[in-house]
């Protein structure tokens, strides 16, 4: 299993850096594959039929790769802005409502869950060619980060120390001990980061370069939450309908919605901070 893993892990690294030194259509063209699977996965899993789901997925990442390759982000800044404003809220509206109910679960109808996949997924996927455009791979790499800080950290810190449950009812492997393993260490590395690399185009740099050491510590904190938000997101959509994994298109890794529920929340909050640097 172990092995299947690091194969796919691999693969997957290959493709992606073959597709940065491509160019940036090669680039948004890839992970325009990766969103659309993930959609794709979220779609089915509200109920959604095969090939429905694959024409809602392949419509949405089409009509937004197809602005990027016509050059149209540059004139999209204030409704980036102002989706992602909504969508940032949304996340945090979601995270409250997990944990209130982190004992009890909740429910999500059918609707709800089509809704948010056909909003979100995109939202994620054109944050994250804006980000692309503003700052080449290194800032999209510095908020991926975030996530996959956060991810790890929690799976450590959770396994050598972990003994209270986070959200039993979503997810009960994910421990609160966990959760502030990823607190602590993702704000660490990114203050260190700070400190000790000098690249004005890392995002938390940017961050703290702009809106001082206070505001940059509370919005790594932030996204570290949204974070988990959408990781428990997807937990409590596969608990409900049963399925451990969203498909088994990654071996080893389970689904694209699996690798990239995260980020989901992060990329459009990352990128409306940027834009409200920026516009404000």
């Amino acid at each position: 299993m172990l092995l299947t893993r690091v194969i796919t892990a691999v693969v997957l690294l290959v493709i992606l850096m073959l597709s940065i030194w491509l160019g940036p259509l090669a680039f948004g063209g890839v992970m325009a594959i990766a969103f659309g699977a993930a959609l794709y996965e979220w779609l089915r899993m509200g109920g959604l039929g095969p090939r429905p789901a694959l024409l809602v997925s392949v419509v949405e990442m089409a009509a937004q790769f197809s602005i990027y390759w016509a050059g149209g982000l540059d004139r999209m800044n204030w409704f980036l802005f102002v989706m992602n404003g909504l969508v940032m809220v949304a996340w945090f509206v979601i995270f409250v409502a997990e944990l209130l109910s982190r004992t009890t679960g909740f429910k999500v109808s059918q609707r709800q869950c089509l809704w948010s996949a056909v909003c979100f997924v995109p939202a994620a996927y054109l944050s994250m060619l804006w980000l692309y455009q503003a700052g080449d791979w290194v800032l999209v790499l510095s908020v991926f980060l975030i996530v996959w800080g956060a991810d790890i950290s929690a799976y450590f810190c959770g396994r050598a120390w972990g003994r209270h449950a986070m959200a039993p009812a979503i997810s009960p492997k994910k421990t609160l001990e966990g959760a502030l393993g990823a607190y602590l260490i993702v704000t660490l590395f990114f203050i260190l980061t700070y400190v000790f690399c000098d690249q004005k185009i890392v995002f938390t740099n940017y961050v703290f370069d702009n809106l001082g050491f206070g505001p940059g510590v509370l919005i790594i904190l932030g996204l570290v939450a949204l974070s988990i938000s959408g990781d428990l997101w997807e937990s409590m959509l596969k608990r409900l309908v049963g399925i451990k994994d969203s498909s088994h298109l990654l071996p080893g890794h389970g689904g694209f919605f699996d690798r990239l529920d995260a980020s989901l929340p992060v990329l459009p909050t990352a990128t409306f901070i940027l834009l409200s640097i920026q516009l404000l």
